[in-house]
C-alpha cells in the first residue's frame, strides 16, 4: 500500500540463524556467555523449548522469534522470549514491543503456569542482534519516556531486555566449545582467506557439541554464509570445503561424516552408503522441526531418490534458505 514501510528483508541466511536456537545447547550457551549473575540460578537440565504454535497463536510473531521455558535452582519458571533481529536499520520501539510481547505472554498463560500464589513468571527478553551497525536503541522502555518529578516515578514502566550484538562479542573471553563464541568468530571474520584459517579450529569446537543436529546445523550455515557475505571468493571457498578430500585441512563435510561415525556407530558398520542415509536422516529430521512432520514425510520418496551428497546438500541448503513449506516444496520440486 502507498505509504506502508516495509520491513527491510534480511540475508537468506537468517533462517540457520533459528536453526542455532532451536538446539537446547545454543541457548544454554548463549545464556551463560551472556546473562551474567542471572544463569548461576537457571536449571539448564528444565530447559524446553514451547512450540512454534503457542508463540504465533499468542504473539503473531515472525517466524524468527521462538519461546523456552526453563526452571530456577529455588523453584519456579522463567519464560525466555528470544528475538532474531536482522534489520539494516535499528528498530529504536524494540523495547515497546518488549513490553508488549511480555504481557501478552502473562496473558494468555494458564492457572496452572502461575505461582502458589498467583505470581506470574518472570521473561526474559533476549534479542540476538547481527547488523554491521552498532545497537542503539534504548534497552529499558523507560529510557524512551521523558524525565519525570521523583513523586511520578512508581508510574512510570521499566523493563529492560538482553541484547547480545554477535559481532560485538569477545569469543576469546568463552570457552572454545561455547556456540555462540563459534558463531561470532565466523561473523567478525573479515575475509574469506580467514574463514578458511578458522574452518579447522571451528571444526574441533564443533565436534565437541552434545547434539548431532546441531553439527549439522552449523555445517549448513558455514556455507550460506560464505556465499553471502563473500561472492565469488565464499563461493570458490565453499566449492573447495565441498570437494577437498584429503588435504592438510579437513573438510566441513569430512568431519561432519566424523561427527556422525562419532555418535552413530550404526553408521560406522554399514559403511559409505550407511552414511548416505545417515544424512538423509539429518536432512529429513531438520525438514520436519522447521516446517512440521507433514513436509517432513511429503519429502520422504524424494530423499528415497537422492544418492548424491551434493544434491542432499541442495536439499539442506533449501532448507535454511526457504521461508515456508509451500516454497521449500515449491524448491524441492523445481530443483
Amino acid at each position: 500500500m502507498p505509504g506502508k514501510q516495509q520491513r527491510p528483508e534480511g540475508p537468506k541466511h537468517d533462517a540457520s540463524y533459528k536453526n542455532f536456537f532451536t538446539h537446547s545447547q545454543t541457548v544454554q550457551d548463549t545464556l551463560l556467555a551472556a546473562a551474567g549473575e542471572l544463569a548461576r540460578h537457571l536449571d539448564f537440565a528444565t530447559l524446553e523449548r514451547l512450540p512454534d504454535s503457542f508463540v504465533t497463536r499468542t504473539l503473531g510473531q515472525r517466524h524468527t522469534d521462538m519461546l523456552w521455558r526453563i526452571g530456577t535452582t529455588g523453584g519456579g519458571w522463567v519464560y525466555i522470549l528470544i528475538l532474531l533481529e536482522f534489520q539494516s536499520t535499528v528498530d529504536r520501539r524494540m523495547a515497546l514491543r518488549i513490553m508488549d510481547y511480555t504481557s501478552t505472554i502473562w496473558m494468555r498463560l494458564g492457572r496452572e503456569d502461575l505461582g502458589p500464589g498467583g505470581e506470574y513468571p518472570l521473561v526474559l527478553p533476549v534479542v540476538i542482534y547481527n547488523g554491521e551497525r552498532r545497537w542503539t536503541a534504548a534497552q529499558d522502555v523507560a529510557d524512551l519516556l521523558p524525565p519525570v518529578p521523583k513523586e511520578l516515578l512508581g508510574y512510570q514502566p521499566r523493563q529492560r531486555y538482553l541484547l547480545i550484538e554477535i559481532r560485538a562479542q569477545d569469543p576469546d573471553s568463552l570457552p572454545p566449545d561455547n556456540v555462540l563464541a563459534m558463531i561470532a568468530r565466523f561473523e567478525q571474520a573479515p575475509t574469506a582467506e580467514a574463514l578458511e584459517e578458522l574452518v579447522g579450529s571451528l571444526a574441533d569446537g564443533v565436534a565437541a557439541v552434545k547434539e548431532p543436529d546441531l553439527a549439522a546445523t552449523f555445517l549448513v550455515w558455514i556455507t550460506q554464509v560464505l556465499t553471502q557475505r563473500f561472492g565469488p571468493a565464499g563461493r570458490e571457498l565453499q566449492r573447495k570445503l565441498r570437494n577437498q578430500e584429503d588435504g592438510t585441512m579437513s573438510t566441513l563435510i569430512e568431519r561432519a561424516r566424523k561427527w556422525g561415525e562419532e555418535r552413530d556407530q550404526l553408521w560406522l558398520q554399514k559403511g559409505i552408503e550407511k552414511g548416505i542415509e545417515r544424512e538423509r536422516e539429518l536432512v529429513h529430521r531438520m525438514v520436519s522441526r522447521r516446517f512440521g512432520p507433514g513436509t517432513a514425510e511429503q519429502l520422504l520418496p524424494v530423499l528415497e531418490r537422492i544418492s548424491e551428497q551434493e544434491d542432499i546438500a541442495r536439499v539442506a541448503d533449501a532448507v535454511v534458505e526457504c521461508d515456508s513449506a509451500e516454497e521449500f516444496r515449491r524448491r524441492v520440486r523445481e530443483g
